[in-house]
């Protein structure tokens, strides 16, 4: 579906940081804590490009890429105050144009993902270039009109607080989005899902496509997205197929070691894309409205469980796309797995929207527990995440 975003920002009200919580039903997590962040006059509560940071000159911090003021904005976690500013210039010896998603490994290593360029930027705190990497071969054609690689085998990195960006000493591995038509079955035919890339040699290798359930049917952009995390004990990686009542665990192999089933309770089975609705905005949105959607999976270190989120269906949203993630915004259910009762699910909780603030899926994990982004529509000075345990 060509007039909608390759990302799909989900959200669902609760509750603000002091308001009470409404149209919560949980059953195992507990509403604990959370934080505040203080937002300045450029930074919107729903900025599309977020990262948690874990170590930032030894604390931890919340990083928004403001795009139009070419910023990386840290805020300290601790106090909510904006603490740092990196800022990066389009001109220049040291031009850094059209960037979009960002990742922060540390001072030294601050890549930058030059998006429909099929370009990352391996850069320092002061936005020097130390690397760049070209995601195209070169005698691949480009398309004047769509600047779309002719080849029909290229992809477009794509990273942020739900699609994996990991550093392994020189390697990284990453998120990838296909350059196909989500609507078409041949696009869930590739391999490039997950991608290795060498920081030495420049090596790329392709690690992981869709699983059988999703091949042979097309399921429209949104239910096209992989998100991801990564269990370091046991070297596994996570995987939530947004049309997938699944969970996976896969190795570097392309190899799918073992999955679970992890959707809510009434959960409805995700329908393919009908034909109607394939290359028509109005009709896929309408399909696509009547569809769950699985989002976040992320693993939570300190207390071993895995979380996932999965959005429900949103029949009075339109059939026209509101590039506004407080517009109508689902239902979200949360759910918590156990790996050593062979990842059986231990809590499940439905936040239900109320009109007083939305909460997106945006999430972390730290030693508090499983933090959940919330907007308060009263006050969008403000950013709040409301922090969860399993009890």
């Amino acid at each position: 579906m060509k007039g909608v975003l390759v990302y799909a920002l989900v959200l669902i009200p609760l509750v603000a940081c002091n308001p009470s919580p409404g149209g919560v039903s949980s059953e195992g997590f507990q509403l604990k804590d959370g934080y505040e962040i203080n937002l300045d006059s450029y930074t919107s509560p729903v900025e599309e490009f977020f990262q948690y940071v874990t170590d930032w000159k030894g604390r931890e911090m919340i990083a928004f890429h403001v795009r139009k003021a070419n910023t990386i904005k840290l805020y300290d976690l601790k106090t909510g105050d904006l603490a740092e500013e990196l800022k990066y210039s389009e001109n220049g010896p040291n031009a850094l144009p059209n960037i979009y998603d960002f990742h922060i490994h540390d001072q030294d290593h601050i890549f930058l993902n030059k998006r429909y360029h099929y370009t990352l930027y391996l850069v320092d705190s002061d936005f020097n270039i130390k690397n760049e990497f070209y995601f195209l071969e070169d005698d691949e054609k480009i398309d004047p009109n769509s600047g779309i690689p002719l080849s029909g085998d290229s992809f477009l990195l794509v990273f942020n607080e739900k699609e994996l960006f990991r550093k392994f000493g020189d390697q990284i591995i990453v998120n990838g989005v296909p350059d196909k038509n989500a609507d078409y079955s041949s696009s869930y035919e590739v391999n490039c899902l997950l991608v290795n890339l060498n920081l030495g040699s420049k090596e790329i290798k392709r690690l992981l496509g869709y699983p059988k359930t999703m091949k042979g049917n097309a399921w429209g952009v949104f239910h096209a997205n992989l998100y991801s995390d990564f269990i370091e004990s046991s070297n596994k990686f996570l995987l939530s197929y947004a049309a997938d009542e699944s969970l996976y665990l896969s190795d570097y192999k392309d190899q799918y070691l073992e999955k679970f089933a992890a959707h809510p309770k009434n959960f409805k089975r995700i329908e393919p894309l009908p034909g109607v609705a394939k290359n028509n905005d109005r009709a896929y949105l309408s399909h696509y409205n009547e569809q769950y959607i699985f989002g976040s999976v992320l693993y939570d270190e300190y207390r071993d469980l895995v979380y996932r989120v999965a959005l429900e269906p949103n029949p009075d949203y339109g059939d026209v796309f509101v590039k506004d993630p407080l517009y109508k915004p689902r239902n979200m259910v949360v759910m918590a797995f156990d790996p050593d009762q062979d990842y059986k699910k231990v809590a499940e909780m439905r936040l239900v929207q109320n009109g007083k603030g939305v909460y997106l899926d945006r999430c972390f994990v730290n030693e508090k527990g499983l933090n959940i982004t919330y907007v308060d529509l009263e006050n969008e000075d403000k950013l709040y995440f409301k922090t969860f345990l399993v009890e």
